[in-house]
């Protein structure tokens, strides 16, 4: 068996190095050394997923239709959990769009939000988002109610 090139174990050497830079500490390392770690390193593994410290939303949401009974979720806590995800996923894009200070949804949005109607509530008549707001961090169980009426054309 033939030994690894020169140039194998120098690309190796260096990747290990460039590694070492971007996880030790600040103060071990030399700034310069550390910017090239950094663009190096979060190309190759860096995801943003937040998974050590996310920030949790400080508004929980749902969406809900009008018919004949009342305000309700169209579909019941025993509903498969993809259906369940996709209203949700639909209310927090509702959310996100509404905090962005747009009075008017966006077109696809406003197509999705018809399609799930149609599907889970086809005799609605209106739509809203309901949240329920942290207030206080001190006291996260306390929350208020916001309820945001929803025009989908």
């Amino acid at each position: 068996m033939r030994p690894p090139s020169r140039t194998v174990i120098l690309l190796v050497v260096v990747h290990a190095a460039l590694l070492a830079c971007y996880t030790l500490p600040v103060g071990m390392v030399p700034e310069r050394a550390r910017a090239l770690a950094t663009a190096y390193s979060r190309g190759l593994f860096h995801q943003q997923w937040q998974l050590f410290a996310p920030d949790p939303p400080v508004c929980g949401c749902h969406l809900e239709w009008l018919a004949a009974g009342g305000w309700n979720d169209p579909l019941p806590v025993t509903a498969h959990y993809l259906q369940r995800r996709m209203l949700r996923s639909a209310a927090w894009n509702v959310q996100r769009e509404l905090a962005s200070g747009s009075p008017v949804l966006s077109r696809p949005l406003q197509q999705a939000l018809r399609q799930l109607g149609a599907h889970h509530a086809p005799s609605a008549t209106g739509l809203r988002l309901v949240e329920h707001c942290v207030t206080n961090a001190d006291h996260p169980a306390e929350r208020v109610l916001q309820l945001t009426p929803l025009q989908v054309p």
